[in-house]
């Protein structure tokens, strides 16, 4: 079976020394120098989403098979300057993140720095982008209206929207875009607006706030990777000591992957246990497209045994074996975690 493609990619901001390289070093397993040596280029690498359900079930079902875990693209790039001449750089550092689908905001909370201010500065910087983006397009459409043009009616239309949008997200109103009806949204396709993208908050503390409740998830990224660094008795034992129960980096992935709304479901097959990535709210039908449009195409019906039942009764046959195996059809929802098997017919 194929690996699971890339989920979604997620780009790292933050302003310079919050912490966010060596946070991309940890996620991905990535040299930090060779982070930093990308200068003022972004650098991308994947990170395996590897739900504790996932890993049971690969050693419940057989830890000899193939585990496939959906993937997420961490992206790295330079530093969001908030104040100084190093603004006027911000527009082409942002582009670097264009193509990403959320980000994660790293925010430096340790030596004073005021990590709510940097999380609005960050939104501030990419509302601005997006305005200026939306204007040049508003501009090319006015200019366009002059022109003796026969469907000057459909271009004055697809201005109002930009005008609106332009609007909308200029006064901080991010819910624009979820009024957009499906001819409004035909008209902006292919414009990766930063605004209408979600944007999860870590704020990188000292070591002295380790262990201490801070509002919103938080971790201390250098302590972190000197943790990961050690072998397991004594990290634990420095885990203990900073009053750790677990490290925040190693559950970031599926704390991201739900924060940007996939569940999972999975697949039990004689080589391979598979995880594959699904919108909340999917069908079984849409379900059968991840795995491969001819079954999609094909789809009869599928069998599900909810991940209740599957750890209830020790095994996906096992569970089978005792009636827990449902029949369900193309609209049937799915749940988080089902373990199915698709009859199809191409």
């Amino acid at each position: 079976m194929a690996e699971v493609r890339i989920a979604a990619r997620v780009g790292l901001l933050g302003v310079s020394g919050a912490g966010k390289t060596g946070l991309f070093a940890i996620l991905t397993g990535t040299e930090y120098g060779r982070a930093v040596a990308a200068g003022g280029k972004s650098v991308a690498a994947s990170v395996r989403v590897e739900d504790p359900r996932l890993l049971r079930m690969h050693q419940v079902e057989g830890p000899q098979k193939k585990l496939v875990a959906p993937l997420l693209e961490i992206v790295d790039g330079p530093a969001v300057a908030l104040s100084g001449p190093e603004k006027q750089d911000n527009p082409g550092i942002l582009s670097q993140f264009r193509e990403c689908d959320a980000y994660l905001a790293v925010l430096k909370a340790y030596d004073g720095s005021d990590p709510k201010a940097q999380l609005e500065g960050l939104w501030g910087e990419l509302f601005l982008a997006d305005v200026e983006s939306m204007n040049r397009k508003i501009d090319k459409l006015k200019a366009e209206i002059k022109k003796s043009i026969p469907n000057r009616d459909e271009v004055q239309r697809e201005l109002s929207v930009f005008q609106h949008l332009s609007e909308g997200v200029l006064g901080g109103d991010t819910k624009v875009f979820e009024k957009l009806t499906p001819e409004e949204e035909r008209r902006i396709r292919g414009f990766q607006f930063f605004s209408r993208k979600p944007i999860v908050p870590l704020r990188n503390v000292g070591e002295t706030q380790v262990g201490s409740a801070v509002q919103g998830m938080a971790t201390c990224v250098k302590l972190e990777a000197e943790l990961l660094a050690m072998e397991g008795a004594e990290r634990e034992a420095f885990m203990r000591d900073y009053g750790l129960s677990s490290l925040v980096t190693m559950g970031l992935p599926v704390r991201l992957y739900r924060e940007l709304g996939f569940q999972t479901f999975a697949t039990v097959g004689d080589k391979d246990v598979t995880a594959w990535n699904l919108r909340k709210g999917s069908t079984a039908l849409e379900a059968a497209g991840r795995i491969h449009t001819d079954i999609q195409r094909g789809f009869i019906n599928c069998e599900v045994v909810s991940f209740v039942d599957w750890e209830k009764f020790g095994g996906y046959h096992e569970a089978r074996s005792r009636g827990k195996a449902r029949t369900e059809g193309k609209a049937y929802g799915m749940q988080d975690f089902d373990i199915v098997h698709i009859k199809f017919n191409v």
